[in-house]
């Protein structure tokens, strides 16, 4: 069963949100301390969606 289409859904809708929780937080809290672990958080989140789309998008192209 082909899956495939579902996850990069979700991938992609988390990624979208991701973001743009990252640019609303960066906007609202500037110059606040909260900004800079919202920042990194969301961002390392980012990170991470791309990366497992990386490692998980090749291995199921073999």
């Amino acid at each position: 069963m082909d899956t495939t289409g579902t996850g990069n859904t979700a991938r992609w809708t988390l990624l979208g949100l991701l973001l743009g929780v990252n640019v609303v937080s960066n906007i609202l809290l500037k110059g606040s301390w909260l900004e800079l672990p919202v920042s990194i958080v969301s961002g390392l989140g980012v990170v991470a969606v791309i990366a497992d789309y990386l490692v998980r998008g090749r291995r199921r192209e073999r």
